[in-house]
């Protein structure tokens, strides 16, 4: 199984100006977010990442597995503390992935709202899951999260976890080194909770997919709205037109998007 070398990331980091330590991988793992939370709420700060080249019992969002297949993909979460709005923190990460992408040469990516990083031909490539923890946590009482994102890497056309997913692989026919894309990927991430807010904001429009599209979205609860993607706002919400006023979309999934017109 092809994980990342410790070592040879951590030499990257350091490169790079980024002050997170070495990460910790394993072959296999129940979930690398739960193993992060365990470490967020035993005293790990930021940067603390987890990377496991298996999951058995990986999660995504709304309680859904996460399909990761030994060794076909890049599966870390990694250890936020002291962020002011964990609501960011999705749209951050989404970015990071566009970041490494575009720092190591490869595909062209793209963001759908809220969390989701697309290829070019629309095909889910990556997916991001932020989990809080909002309780008094062992060391200090400031809140933390843990944001866990999965990027499918090797998979063939036939091994694809999901319809509608791709992989890097099919996406660009050149598999990453591990170690190198690991690396880029934590330097993006801190970079973008170190940047800016407005200029991150600016960022995740431009490469938004869902923006001026047209867009069902399923709500949390079952109810489900139509209309079209206006816009996210500064907390990172969606602005959707429903034919009769503006709506801020908080969290849900968009399940179509037409083609942008």
């Amino acid at each position: 199984m092809d994980l990342p070398d410790p070592a040879v990331v951590e030499e990257i980091l350091r490169a790079r100006g980024c002050p997170w330590p070495r990460p910790h991988v394993v072959t296999t793992t129940g979930s690398t977010n739960a193993d992060a939370l365990e470490r967020l709420t035993s005293g790990a700060d930021t940067g603390l990442c987890v990377v496991a080249g298996e999951q058995t019992a990986g999660r995504g969002r709304r309680g859904r597995s996460w399909v990761s297949d030994p060794g076909a993909g890049l599966w870390s979460s990694t250890v936020v503390r002291d962020y002011p709005q964990p609501a960011r923190l999705p749209l951050l990460a989404s970015l990071a992935v566009v970041d490494a992408a575009s720092q190591i040469g490869g595909p062209v990516v793209h963001v759908k709202w809220p969390n989701d990083v697309l290829a070019d031909d629309g095909r889910k490539l990556a997916g991001i899951l932020v989990e809080a923890v909002a309780r008094e946590l062992a060391v200090g009482s400031a809140a933390g999260a843990v944001v866990g994102i999965g990027i499918n890497i090797d998979h063939a056309e036939e091994s694809l976890p999901a319809p509608g997913a791709t992989s890097w692989r099919i996406a660009h026919s050149i598999v990453p080194d591990r170690s190198t894309l690991l690396a880029e990927l934590l330097v993006a991430l801190n970079n973008r909770l170190t940047t800016e807010w407005s200029q991150s904001l600016a960022d995740y429009r431009r490469c938004c997919r869902t923006l001026g599209t047209g867009v069902q979205i399923d709500l949390p609860g079952g109810n489900r709205i139509e209309g079209r993607a206006l816009d996210v706002d500064d907390e990172g919400h969606l602005i959707v037109d429903d034919g009769e006023s503006a709506r801020t979309i908080v969290a849900g999934d968009v399940v179509h998007a037409t083609i942008r017109t």
